[in-house]
Order: C-alpha cells, then structure tokens, then sequence
C-alpha cells in the first residue's frame, strides 16, 4: 500500500511520468475515444479509393510537398539531407534528388529523424520491452503507437505512429468492404455480430495484434488464439468458437486446412484472411478445398505503411493505398522497371506518417506492378499478390541461381507435412519437415534434386530430416529459408 501512495503521489506531480502512465481503465478509454475518432474520419479516406488518376496524383503531389516541409522543419537528419532540396515547390517527378534511406539508416538514427524531440529510440525500446512482457500494453505518452518488426530479412525496425496516423494506418484496411467475388454483394452486415477469431502472436508489438486491439466495435466479437499453443488446442479453441471470420498468416491457415483434412478442425468459416506471408498458389488451392464456399482475402500490409487489399473475394490482385504511399518497384541495380517486371526491391515514401517520415526508403519486396485498371473503379495501383521475397532465394558456386518456390511447391504438395524449414548447404539443401503423416522421402528428395541438377547445380544433395517440432521465435515467424553464413 505504501508503494501504491508513493506512485500515485509521483504520478500526481510529475506531468513526464504522467504521460507513461497506462492502466487498464486508461487503455480502455483511450481505445473508446480512438475508434471514435477513426470512425469519424472513415468516410473521406475510404472516398478517397474512387479519385480520378488525376486528383490522386495531384493529392500525391500535395501530401509529399507536406511531408517534405514538415521533415525538413522538424527533423534534425532530414534537416541536413534535404538542405539542397526546394521542398516548398516539390512534386513527385522530383524524387529521384531524393536521399534513399534504409533500416539501417533509419535505426543508426532514429533519435534524429523522429520529429517530436522529446521521442527517442531508448523511450521506444523501453515500451517496446512493456509490451514484450504484457501483451495488452498499447499506448506511448497517451498517443504514440510503436512497432517492432525483424521483417525477413532478420533486421530489427522500430516504428512509431502517432494518434492520427494510427487511425489512418488502420482506415486503409477496413475502407475496402467484404465484396463477394462478383462485387454484388456486401458479406458482412453492419446489423448482425460477426465473430472473428485471429490465430497470431498475440502481443501488441506487432501490428496485426495491437491494430485489432485498439480499435472495438459494437458489431464485432474479437477472439485470440495464440500461435504458439499446441495445435490441439488451438483446434479445440476454433471448435468451440466457431467464427465467421479466420484470420493467420498462410503458414498458419495451412495447417488447419491440414486439421479440417483429418476431421479434427471441425468450423465453416465464411470468410479466411491471410496476411503477413506469401500465399503460395499450393496453399490457396487448399483453402479453396477444404473450406470451398469460404471468400479468401489476401492482405499485404507492412509497419513501414504500404498496404495492399484485395477489392473482391478470392481476387489474386490487389490494390496499393497509392493515395497515401509513393511505391517505386526497382531491379536489382536500383533502376525503376516497367509494369508486368517483377521488382528486386522498392523504394518506399510514407505520406501519412509525419512523426517519423520515411522517405525513399528501401524495402526488399518483390511486387508486380499491373498495367491495367481495375474493373472495380478503384483508380489505385493494382499489384499482383506477393510471391515471396528475394532473400528466401538461393545462389549456389557458378552463380546459379534458385527461386525459393522450387522448394516450396512440392513441399506444399505433400499433405503429411505440416511445417518445413529448407536450410541451403554447399551443393543442395537440408530440409527439416514436420510430420503428421507417411510421406516417400525418396521421392521428394530425386523431385528437388532434379530440379536443381536442371538448373545446373551438379549432382545435388537433398537430406531429408523430420522434426518433432520447430522452436518458434518471438515474432511467430520461423524463417523458412536459411542461406549459408
């Protein structure tokens, strides 16, 4: 009790103390008030999905003359790279006077690129160790929203959105509505309670997680089952739900259609999404199987800002949030690429977030850029669904090179694996796999050593090595492709 009146009379007098302070009450009027406040602004960001290519371009044009204004005001790091830049007469055909700017950069120094001074990495990281051990915790200073992310590269990123930005952030997911395939029809109905169930690493660190816990909704009931339980009782968890709505990544959703294959999975959900890995053609195939009547959506989303939605059900394109993000898909070499070129890399330009601006920074997603316009209406940049990412790919001795969906697909196709790792030796690979099942390891391992042997790579060696379990690491993403030291 002593120590309980020593904090309080220490959260009474110190206002920089205060502003930490986060109870569970205080979190709850805090998410009240932002959901409030992201529902008022809906309407005008969800408008802006049907601008004519004109008005987007010259919105585009006026949000990166903004943003540039407000970095170089505000921003001592931005002050010093964009000082030989006019920004008070800048337009998007500019850019390329632009510094690029990647995750090293950005956490080299965050301290001078954050643009409110009294943020700083320390404070970040000291919330973001909160949130490690709490994973209901959300809110910095009453405000900040902060995100930490390896992405698959390994690299850790540390990102900070304010109140606004997060509501935004947020708005350019739920502005496209459930469409039906032929987009005749809404499948959610604002008048009904549609329960949703996410199977995620359930701590708000990460963006999928403290997204849905910030914003609530009278028509929504939200369940977590975290990824990291036994799958027996995630199954047992879905069972008794029995949600309309599936949420997990593809490597996740995989494995319940293998549990629905047996009959233990026993839920008809109306709706999957996946998000946060590629949704290899193997697995939607399976998904369409298993749960055939289920509408499929494909979220790619990332904490830097970009986000790509689907405008119908079971649609393998996508449309980027163009009024709010500047995307340039670059090749290896850093030269932009034509439309229908898959990208090696891109650089991406934030409109939105103010408090710590991203400008040209690099990114190593590997899109597909669409020369054509969506039936929709929506005048948005369609994009193929993301295939994988180019440090999954292998480079072996000669130069040869392999694209990780040579192991992929036929790994997906044997249905007693449930998880897999592919780990590149010197001359092939070691493939740990998790069972649940008979599969022919002969067999797979001539199909992969084939495969290989025809790119070049000669008399290659494939090990085959079966797994009681995969030790998952705190992002619940395990990395599936190992390349050598």
């Amino acid at each position: 009790m002593k120590l309980f009146n020593f904090l309080n009379t220490l959260h009474r007098f110190f206002p920089r103390l205060r502003d930490f302070w986060e109870t569970p009450s205080n979190t709850s009027k805090l998410t009240t008030a932002q959901t409030k406040d992201m529902q008022k602004n809906l309407p005008e960001i969800s408008e802006a999905l049907y601008w004519s290519k004109q008005k987007l371009q010259q919105m585009r044009n006026e949000r990166l003359k903004k943003l540039l204004i407000h970095a170089k005001s505000y921003s001592p790091w931005y002050q010093k790279s964009l000082a030989h830049i006019d920004v008070d007469n800048f337009t998007e055909q500019k850019l390329n006077e632009l510094p690029v700017m990647n995750k090293k950069i950005l956490m080299d120094n965050w301290d001078e690129i954050v643009t409110n001074r009294k943020l700083t990495l320390e404070i970040a990281e000291k919330h973001l160790e909160k949130m490690t051990h709490d994973e209901d915790t959300l809110y910095l200073l009453n405000r900040y929203h902060v995100l930490a992310t390896s992405g698959s590269s390994g690299k850790r990123g540390v990102f900070i959105y304010d109140w606004d930005e997060w509501n935004k952030h947020y708005s350019f997911f739920i502005r496209y509505p459930y469409y039906n395939q032929a987009r005749t029809d809404v499948l959610t109905a604002q008048t009904t309670i549609t329960k949703i169930v996410q199977v995620v690493v359930c701590n708000t660190v990460f963006a999928l997680y403290s997204l849905a816990k910030t914003y609530k909704f009278n028509n929504i009931e939200m369940f977590y089952l975290p990824v990291t339980l036994p799958m027996h009782q995630i199954v047992e968890g879905l069972n008794h739900i029995q949600a309309d709505i599936l949420k997990g990544t593809p490597s996740t959703i995989y494995k319940l259609c293998q549990e629905a294959n047996e009959g233990r999975l026993k839920i008809q959900p109306t709706t999957i999404n996946v998000t946060g890995e590629p949704l290899y053609k193997p697995i939607r195939a399976l998904i369409q199987k298993i749960w055939p009547n289920a509408k499929v959506f494909n979220i790619y989303g990332a904490s830097e800002g970009i986000i790509g939605m689907n405008c119908r059900a079971n649609s393998e394109q996508m449309h980027l949030n163009e009024d709010a993000c500047i995307v340039e898909p670059l090749d290896e070499w850093n030269n932009p690429i034509n439309k229908g070129v898959k990208s090696s890399k891109l650089y991406l330009t934030n409109l939105y977030n103010y408090t710590l601006p991203l400008i040209r920074y690099e990114m190593s997603d590997q899109l597909v850029f669409l020369d054509k316009t969506c039936d929709c209406g929506i005048q948005h940049q369609l994009i193929d669904e993301p295939q994988g990412r180019p440090e999954f790919d292998f480079t072996y001795s000669g130069n040869i090179f392999v694209h990780h969906l040579l192991f992929v697909t036929p790994l997906l196709l044997e249905k007693n694996i449930q998880e897999y790792q592919v780990i590149q030796t010197l001359n092939g690979a070691d493939i740990r796999v998790l069972l649940i099942g008979y599969i022919d390891k002969d067999k797979l391992k001539n199909n992969i050593s084939n495969k290989l042997n025809k790119l070049g790579l000669s008399e290659p060696k494939i090990n085959i090595i079966e797994v009681i379990k995969f030790d998952y690491p705190s992002s619940g993403k395990l990395k599936r492709f190992v390349k050598i030291n």
